[in-house]
């Protein structure tokens, strides 16, 4: 392993100060990969959403310089909302980085439309006794899942690039005109 990180560093630029931060964190027991060792800590990572039934955009960006921005993480929140309930939560952010890299995948910057982000349990509850296919403990409950599209990409490329990326469950709906991604187990489904 050494020396698979040696050679990573040689073709790797990493500066000084984020080399001395990561390595504290692994010093202090905490386990860390090698490409996050390595990683280019300028990175900013942003994400632009549009709530279809709010019909609201967001450009949200999340992160930056080895750290989440709250700001823009609260951007997505507001993205997610339950426009039924009227509410908001905290959103998964292994999704949030699930979508940034779907969209890099794609290689479009059109960003997603959100079809259905953040449920209540009354809200989901109520889908439930009106709808067929509605899990009763749905990642939608916990900010862990979103169903969405995005303009130019077919749903089809867009499921096919979800279920390669494995980061979790991945729904196709082409009946409905959407694509289910949640940070639940890895697994695929269609429906309609």
């Amino acid at each position: 392993m050494e020396n698979d990180i040696i050679s990573n560093a040689k073709t790797v630029q990493v500066s000084r100060r984020s080399f001395l931060k990561k390595s504290a964190v692994m010093a202090g027991g905490a386990i860390i990969t090698q490409q996050e060792l390595f990683a280019d800590s300028s990175e900013v990572k942003t994400l632009k959403l549009r709530n279809v039934h709010e019909r609201k955009s967001y450009n949200a960006e999340f992160y930056e310089k080895d750290c989440y921005k709250l700001r823009g993480l609260f951007e997505v929140n507001k993205a997610f909302i339950d426009y039924r309930a009227k509410e908001i939560t905290r959103i998964d952010v292994d999704l949030i980085n699930l979508l940034y890299d779907i969209n890099l995948h794609v290689g479009l910057d059109k960003g997603f439309n959100i079809v259905s982000g953040y449920r209540s349990e009354k809200t989901n509850a109520k889908l439930r006794r009106s709808m067929r296919g509605v899990a009763k403990e749905s990642y939608h409950i916990s900010g862990q899942a979103v169903d969405i599209y995005m303009p130019g990409v077919s749903l089809r490329k867009l499921r096919d690039t979800a279920i390669g990326l494995k980061g979790g469950g991945v729904g196709y709906y082409p009946g409905s005109n959407f694509v289910h991604v949640d940070v639940g187990p890895i697994r695929s489904w269609r429906r309609g």
